[in-house]
């Protein structure tokens, strides 16, 4: 009897988040974090900000949603693939962590194998930072796994689908029509000098979804600016939400196209902080819904992987 051939591994990379409310838990996750960029342990005060930010959106769905689309890209490539695939989850900063998850995938007797991050935009410190995980975990292994990684998609016909549903049915319960900010995680703007294409890639998906949702009011800003005494990119979205209203404008919808997942990034700083500072200038503040394990998400990530293999 012929021996079957051993499925093709694909590793999803989601960024992490604390696991729960408990103190250990979000320790532990920021502790990772700031080692990571900036070698050092965390302060209480860092701690505390990151502790009370969870404790108000009660807790972050990360985990439960990239579970979900895990299990929804598996079940799409048994019936779109002859070839077998065996789909793995993994956090670049909490539990399963990247490095402990290609080990295993070793150990299972995966040979080849491919990695999508859940991210957007590739930056050296994002998209770049998952894939270099992988190498440098893959090389030391006793048998190294044959890896092929997911090339930029910021532009694919389904991930554009899948915004412009959002924009318009968000623009649908709308009287008179808000201006439009299409949002990204900030990141250091050093990473402009090294020509780093994550600035470009934002826009770029920007202005083909300001196209295709025809729209005559939308602007770019960024959110979620990290610590540290360095520039970050711009410009705020808090500092064009006061631009815009003095030149007139009341009524403003967020879409944050740097994310795919609700997570403290968009259940925090837009839900509850950026939407306390709309309330202070008397303006008015709504998002879209994030695609989260939507079936066009899963056929996006699907396709991407498929692609790699062909």
């Amino acid at each position: 009897m012929p021996m079957r051939t051993p499925p093709v591994g694909v590793l999803i990379m989601a960024y992490g988040s604390a696991p729960s409310l408990d103190d250990e838990a979000i320790f532990g996750y920021l502790r990772h974090i700031l080692q990571y960029y900036r070698k050092i342990d965390p302060k209480q005060e860092e701690f505390q900000h990151l502790k009370e930010r969870y404790q108000a959106i009660g807790g972050s769905p990360l985990y439960s949603i990239t579970e979900n689309i895990i299990r929804a890209v598996q079940s799409a490539f048994a019936l779109r693939s002859p070839e077998r695939f065996r789909v793995y989850m993994a956090m670049k900063h909490s539990s399963p962590f990247i490095e402990d998850v290609v080990g295993r995938m070793a150990q299972e007797g995966v040979e080849r194998a491919i990695a999508a991050a859940l991210v957007p935009f590739r930056s050296r410190l994002s998209t770049d930072g998952y894939y270099r995980l992988v190498r440098e975990t893959n090389t030391r292994l006793d048998k190294p796994i044959l890896w092929s990684f997911v090339e930029d998609w910021n532009l694919h016909p389904l991930f554009l689908q899948l915004w412009q549903n959002r924009i318009e049915d968000a623009l649908r319960l709308h009287d008179q029509s808000p201006a439009v900010i299409f949002t990204n995680h900030s990141l250091p703007a050093q990473i402009r000098k090294w020509k780093d294409p994550y600035s470009d890639q934002f826009e770029a998906t920007a202005k083909a979804l300001a196209e295709k949702c025809r729209l005559s009011k939308w602007t770019l800003a960024y959110q979620s600016e990290g610590g540290g005494n360095q520039p970050w990119l711009g410009p705020d979205l808090v500092a064009v939400l006061q631009e815009w209203k003095g030149r007139g404008h009341e009524r403003f919808l967020v879409a944050p196209i740097g994310f795919l997942m609700d997570h403290l990034e968009t259940l925090y700083d837009l839900d509850v902080e950026a939407q306390s500072e709309a309330t202070e200038m008397g303006i008015e503040l709504s998002r879209t819904p994030m695609p989260n394990d939507d079936p066009l998400l899963v056929a996006l990530l699907t396709d991407v992987i498929v692609g790699v293999r062909a």
